[in-house]
């Protein structure tokens, strides 16, 4: 006993260090596979920091209007200054006062109505003359103000254009829905969106500022921040409460089965020391663990601790060198199970790359711990292990007659996936998402109201440097304009609006008058006008200040919202520069990709482009699985030493992999890269049960402890996977469904393919 002692004091101590040693993380981008074109990469960079990616949706509930209203306005302005927003808004103003400035000393080189001759005589009376009837109207005020230093109105068509077409209805001089029942808010965190915890923080923000305004009232908060954030939260809580209740029901089972602390102790030290290597290689050889992975730290549990129960019961009654006879099945075991998670170790996904080098480094660990630590821990002293009811019902019943059904069975469905394919396949990226349907509904409601960007379609606009991707994008704008005045787009969006390219720029500023020709102008275009002389005087030095001053960059937008913004539009890729422009609202993207057709600019759908992604991880792994089937049959071959022995321990968990799949097309579940990985444990865990009921004798006491054995891997196996599928992450509960399902095909069809009676060898 002391012994155990000792080796579960080193596990502890090691464990608190793991503990402290791993850094998790909660990117579902990691769960992508390597990019390897530019769209593929685009689509990345959009789904972790693009254009949408930190914008928080908020709707104020719980009040009646002028309550709403008023708690927006105070909302709004507490937002402002919070250390995790960039900005907020509620419609009562276009911009911040840093943006306002930054558009007002730079409107004439971001108007596109600056041209020659648009400072003539003609166009400044006519200017003025629009201006009079804007005066004459009961919301005068903001034309007043403007007035002096703005005559032609310039700001005010600048305002127009880089205002979204569409916005939410305005009711006490803010944002409310439609039905006039929640008042609405949009605001910008510094954070990236996939920073589950600082987006956190930012809605905690948001409520404690709105409980100290108005405690009656209630948000509703939404956008991507907000679903890493509450991603974070359910994955949370799945892998503590999973975590406790594998380990719980696991122990339940090996106290019924052995009624020893003792032995239980010897069970759990080769899982334990499994779980830690594993984490720590992903650790090492990633530098996190995502949190996902973690989660299936509990699908470990389920297998690794097949190897001692096999071992501990297997050699019941043996004497003390007994655990070490089972040591060839064990050691063939454990390779094949390393052997079918190579594909996902080889993965281009990062998280499913961690997922198999968690499976790989822990099962190898678990197989050692078991075939060496076990038998010193144990000191020659086998504990007692009790069956559990239903072992006696796994004894083989194989015959011709169940194996050609079964082949033919497993034939018809592979026949029938490959003549209906690809409809059972899922190529859908939200399905990796643990963020309930009803949260998503509610999302995309709020966003109907906002009239918030739903980025599915960029045009990408390349260039060697930043001025020529601005050049480029420009170049596309008639095109878009063309297709929107026909209806085959709503609105775009374009970086242009807020940094024209430095051509553009210099020719507009160029366009611009002297001061002597220009004031000229104006005291001609004034006569019989009721304005003061001097009136204007702010005009002419805006204008003059506007000649000589430098273009327009980046910088001039430093501290504003729209630094965000352009950051998100206007990137860096490969070497070369990208000005992004989101297309609303496209229904013919034919239509659009052939306008564009030659010019330096492309469409980027970019749910086509995550499909694609799918649909070739999912090609790539097809390979690596054949491979490592390869590696399996040859590892069977050698171990087993006969092709034919090999075959009826290949052939059973085959046959389980097909059906599986078939069953869960059969019911409408569309299979995805996840079940693809629980596929590969079904294969690992089929081979186990075959290679244990194989390796059984023709001793009729032998032949029971292999029933027993058997009987308890598939207890624990079903009831470790089986809590995976109550899951609320669907990565998680694919998992566990499909292995659970699997797992007790496996059983069935390796007793189907084990002859009732005959000489085990």
């Amino acid at each position: 006993m002391m012994r155990i002692f000792l080796a579960g004091l080193v596990l502890a101590l090691a464990a608190y260090a793991a503990v402290h040693a791993v850094k998790v993380e909660n990117d579902f981008t990691a769960f992508l596979p390597n990019t390897t074109s530019p769209e593929e990469r685009l689509l990345v960079a959009q789904l972790r920091d693009g254009l949408v990616a930190r914008l928080m949706l908020v709707a104020l509930e719980g009040g009646e209007a002028p309550a709403l209203a008023n708690a927006s306005r105070q909302l709004a302005a507490e937002l402002a200054k919070a250390p995790e927003f960039a900005f907020a808004s509620n419609g009562a103003s276009f911009a911040s006062p840093a943006l306002a400035e930054a558009l007002v000393r730079n409107r004439y080189a971001l108007s596109p109505r600056v041209a020659p001759g648009a400072f003539s005589e003609e166009h400044l009376r006519r200017a003025l003359d629009e201006r009079l009837d804007e005066l004459s109207s009961p919301v005068a005020l903001p034309t007043r103000a403007l007035l002096p230093r703005d005559p032609t109105g310039e700001l005010t068509a600048l305002y127009k254009r880089l205002v979204p077409g569409t916005q939410p209805a305005m009711r006490e001089g803010v944002w409310f829905t439609a039905d006039g029942k929640s008042a609405l808010l949009i605001a910008q965190t510094r954070a990236p969106g996939y920073d589950s915890v600082a987006q956190a923080a930012a809605m905690a923000r948001v409520r404690s500022a709105l409980a100290a305004i108005d405690p009656a009232l209630r948000p509703t908060l939404s956008g991507p921040g907000v679903f890493a954030a509450e991603s974070h939260r359910i994955i949370e809580h799945d892998v503590e409460r999973l975590g406790i209740a594998a380990t719980a029901g696991v122990l339940l089972l090996l106290g019924y089965v052995y009624r020893s602390l003792r032995a239980i102790a010897l069970v759990a030290m080769p899982v334990v020391l499994g779980l830690l290597a594993g984490v720590l290689a992903v650790q090492w050889g990633f530098g996190s663990v995502h949190a996902i992975t973690l989660g299936f730290g509990a699908t470990l549990v389920g297998e690794a601790v097949d190897y001692p129960n096999y071992v501990l019961v297997q050699t019941q009654g043996e004497g003390s060198g007994a655990l070490g006879s089972v040591g060839h099945t064990l050691g063939l075991a454990v390779l094949t199970t390393v052997a079918s998670a190579l594909a996902l170790a080889l993965s281009g996904f990062q998280g499913l790359a961690q997922l198999g080098v968690l499976t790989m480094v822990g099962i190898l660990a678990a197989g050692i711990a078991t075939r060496y630590l076990v038998p010193w821990l144990a000191a020659g002293r086998v504990p007692v292990a009790y069956p559990l009811p239903f072992a006696a019902l796994l004894q083989p019943f194989g015959g011709r007659l169940p194996r050609i059904g079964v082949v033919v069975l497993a034939l018809a469905v592979l026949g029938g996936l490959a003549a209906t394919d690809p409809a059972w396949r899922e190529n859908d990226l939200s399905a990796i998402s643990p963020i309930p349907e009803a949260l998503r509904l509610q999302d995309a409601a709020l966003r109907r109201e906002m009239g918030a960007p739903d980025v599915s379609y960029l045009v990408a606009s390349r260039g060697s440097d930043e001025g020529a991707a601005l050049a480029n994008a420009e170049a596309a704008l008639p095109v878009l304009e063309g297709l929107k005045a026909k209806g085959v787009l709503a609105g775009y969006e374009s970086a242009t609006a807020l940094l024209p390219s430095p051509a553009t720029q210099r020719a507009r500023l160029d366009a611009l008058p002297a001061r002597d020709a220009l004031e000229a102008s104006l005291r001609a275009a004034q006569r019989g006008l009721p304005f003061k002389p001097d009136t204007f005087a702010p005009f002419l030095s805006d204008v003059e200040a506007a000649r000589t001053a430098p273009l327009l960059t980046r910088a001039a937008y430093a501290g504003t919202p729209a630094a965000a913004r352009l950051d998100a539009l206007l990137v860096q890729q490969d070497g070369a520069w990208l000005a992004l422009t989101p297309v609303a609202g496209l229904r013919d993207a034919a239509a659009l990709e052939a306008a564009l057709a030659g010019s330096a600019s492309r469409l980027v759908d970019l749910k086509r482009v995550t499909a694609g992604m799918l649909d070739g991880y999912l090609r790539e792994s097809s390979r690596q699985v054949a491979y490592g089937a390869g590696l399996i049959g040859v590892l069977l071959v050698f171990g087993l030493r006969s092709v034919r022995r090999a075959l009826r321990v290949l052939l059973p968990s085959a046959a389980a992999l097909c059906l599986t799949v078939g069953l869960l097309a059969a019911c409408g579940v569309r299979l995805g890269v996840f079940h693809l990985v629980a596929l590969l444990l079904v294969l690992g865990i089929g081979l186990n049960y075959a290679l244990f009921l194989e390796a059984a004798v023709s001793n009729s006491a032998r032949r029971a402890r292999a029933a027993q054995a058997l009987a308890l891997c598939v207890a624990t196996t079903a009831l470790t996977f089986g809590l995976l599928a109550a899951s609320a992450t669907p990565v998680l509960r694919a998992i566990g469904l499909t292995v659970a399902i699997g797992a007790l095909l496996s059983v069935v069809l390796a007793l189907a393919w084990t002859p009732a009676e005959r000489s085990f060898r």
